[in-house]
C-alpha cells in the first residue's frame, strides 16, 4: 500500500494536464440495463457529457491531433459500432457540442440490430461530429495472428472503409486492448494508419507519437461522477506502467485476454 501511494505521487507530480486524454466507451443503455462494464446508462452518460461541457473540456478528433491542440483537449471514442451509439449516445453529444471517435470491427456493421447499419455510420461521419477509426475486420486479439493474417485483417478493413465511407482510418484501437512487439511491428509495416491505442491509464504527452501505442481510459456504469473527473484529472495515471507491465508478463506466458481492464 505505501508503495502504491508513493508511485501515484510520482507519476501524478509527472502528469501535464495541458495533454490529451483519450476516454472510451461501448454501449449506452436505459437505466436499469447498465449490468455490466461495457453499458453506460443513458443518464450516467449525459450527466459526464455534460461535466464535460461545463468544466471546459474540448472535444477533438483524430484528424485534429497534428494541429495546435486547445487546453482540455479530450478524445471521446467508442469500441465496436454498438447501434445505442447512434441511438442514445450521438443525440446527447450533439447537444452539448462533443465530438466523437467510434472504432468499426468491420465484418460486423449492418449484420443485425446489435450494430449499427453502414448508413447509419455514413450519416454520423458526414455532419463531422464523429470519424469512423479501424478496430480490425473481426474484432480479433491481433496477438494471435501471423503476418498473412494481419494483412487480410488490415485489408478487409480498408476495403469496407472505402466502399462505405470512400476515406481510409486514420486511428487503429487494439481489440481487448491487447498487443505485443510483433503485432506493433506488423502494423506498422502493413498499414497507413497514423495512430494505434491501446486500454491503459495515461494521456498523450507529445506530437512525437506516430506508431507508439497510445492510452485510453475506459469509462464504466460504476464510475461516479467524482471518478470519472478523477480519471480524467490524472489521478489513475500511476496503474498505466502497472498495466503496461502486466500486458508483457501475459504475453510472455501466452495468456489470451478476452475483456478490457478499467
Amino acid at each position: 500500500m505505501y508503495v502504491q501511494k508513493v508511485w501515484q505521487k510520482v507519476c501524478w507530480r509527472r502528469c501535464d494536464m495541458g495533454k490529451v486524454v483519450v476516454i472510451y466507451y461501448h454501449e449506452v443503455v436505459e437505466k436499469g440495463q447498465g449490468y455490466s462494464y461495457q453499458k453506460i446508462e443513458k443518464d450516467k452518460f449525459e450527466a459526464q457529457m455534460r461535466y464535460l461541457y461545463e468544466q471546459g473540456y474540448k472535444s477533438i478528433l483524430f484528424s485534429d491531433l497534428d494541429k495546435a491542440l486547445p487546453e482540455k483537449s479530450i478524445i471521446v471514442s467508442f469500441d465496436d459500432g454498438f447501434r445505442t451509439v447512434y441511438e442514445k449516445a450521438a443525440p446527447i453529444m450533439k447537444k452539448y457540442g462533443i465530438h466523437g471517435n467510434i472504432y468499426l470491427p468491420t465484418k460486423y456493421i449492418g449484420t443485425d440490430s446489435h450494430f449499427m447499419t453502414w448508413e447509419m455510420v455514413k450519416e454520423l461521419s458526414e455532419d463531422k461530429f464523429f470519424e469512423m477509426q479501424a478496430h480490425t475486420h473481426t474484432h480479433i486479439d491481433i496477438r494471435r495472428l501471423n503476418e498473412q493474417s494481419v494483412k487480410e485483417q488490415i485489408n478487409e478493413s480498408d476495403k469496407m472503409f472505402q466502399k462505405h465511407l470512400e476515406r481510409f482510418p486514420q486511428a487503429f484501437c487494439m481489440p481487448f486492448g491487447t498487443y505485443d512487439k510483433k503485432s506493433i511491428k506488423l502494423l506498422k509495416k502493413e498499414s497507413r494508419y497514423n495512430y494505434l491505442l491501446g486500454s491503459y491509464y495515461g494521456r498523450i504527452k507529445s506530437k512525437n507519437i506516430s506508431g507508439r501505442v497510445l492510452p485510453r481510459i475506459g469509462i464504466s456504469n460504476n464510475d461516479s461522477l467524482e471518478l470519472f473527473a478523477d480519471k480524467l484529472n490524472g489521478k489513475y495515471d500511476w496503474k498505466g506502467p502497472l498495466q503496461r507491465l502486466r500486458l508483457m508478463w501475459k504475453n510472455v506466458k501466452k495468456e489470451r485476454i478476452t475483456e478490457y481492464e478499467y
